[in-house]
């Protein structure tokens, strides 16, 4: 019996003529890479331009990059006649730039008063409370230490002369909303009459929130109308007990000895009088 010889069949390890041409021409761009073994083939290279298109410079997040003040200038400086006009000026121009000013450290006797930003000055700790022993914990802070300062001084006629003493801000941005400075809710003397007789005529507190608004400062809030009424209720009572007391006379006290023991209402003198 002959035995067939089967056929040889001997394997190349040269790969087609256009598969090495194509990896010829990848490994040429691309070395690192064998896009033969991946199931796509990249995308043709695409002719470079000859002018390379960078990308716009990111404009910054803030508004006043260029403005060494931040958005918030100091109040122009000069002479007014009193005290009141000048910090009246300094307020009406804190106002329009996002920021509020205070007085702090005055000496009037020596004609000198000094105007702060209201987020200048630190809390003080007096508990010496930890982030660990806060009840209220993330709490939000309104004094962030801000260093801008000025200084009233009276001159020889009488007049009030400001001078800047630190004309820039630090550590916060020009405030969008006129209610997050407590001194620009302030009420003058006859906005809190006004009040009084308004909540005397049973009319609510949002009656009267919108009288105060419109009529007096358009930065008064809900929380300010409550503490209003609230203060105003403590005068009110507080007075009519002390004029009830004063307006009681002498036939009201018991003259018999027994019947002042025994009376709830029982006179000293303030020499009398020992606290405890």
């Amino acid at each position: 019996m002959s035995s067939t010889s089967s056929p040889v069949i001997q394997l190349s390890n040269q790969r087609p003529t256009e598969e090495n041409t194509l990896r010829e021409g990848l490994t040429s761009t691309s070395p690192a890479m064998d896009y033969l073994g991946e199931d796509e083939y990249p995308p043709p290279p695409q002719p470079q331009s000859q002018f390379v298109q960078t990308a716009a410079p990111i404009a910054s997040l803030s508004a006043y990059t260029t403005d060494p003040y931040n958005g918030m200038p100091p109040p122009p400086t000069g002479e007014y006649s009193d005290l009141q006009q000048l910090m009246h000026a300094c307020q009406d121009h804190a106002r329009r730039h996002g920021y509020a000013c205070v007085t702090a450290s005055n000496n009037y006797k020596r004609g000198i008063a000094y105007v702060r930003c209201d987020r200048g000055g630190d809390y003080v700790n007096h508990w010496k409370l930890t982030d660990e022993t806060r009840v209220r914990k993330n709490r939000k802070k309104r004094l962030v230490g801000c260093k801008w300062k000025a200084r009233a001084k009276r001159n020889a006629t009488g007049g009030w002369v400001l001078t800047i003493m630190e004309d820039k801000h630090n550590g916060h941005d020009p405030s969008g909303d006129a209610t997050n400075h407590p001194s620009l809710r302030q009420l003058p003397a006859e906005a809190v009459e006004e009040a009084r007789e308004a909540f005397k005529a049973k009319r609510s507190p949002k009656q009267v929130l919108e009288l105060l608004q419109q009529q007096y400062n358009p930065a008064v809030t809900a929380q300010d109308v409550y503490n209003l009424k609230a203060k105003i209720n403590r005068i009110d009572n507080s007075t009519t007990t002390t004029s009830a007391l004063t307006s009681r006379t002498e036939a009201d006290i018991p003259t018999d000895p027994s019947l002042q023991m025994q009376s709830s209402y029982q006179p000293f003198t303030i020499s009398e009088y020992t606290p405890n």
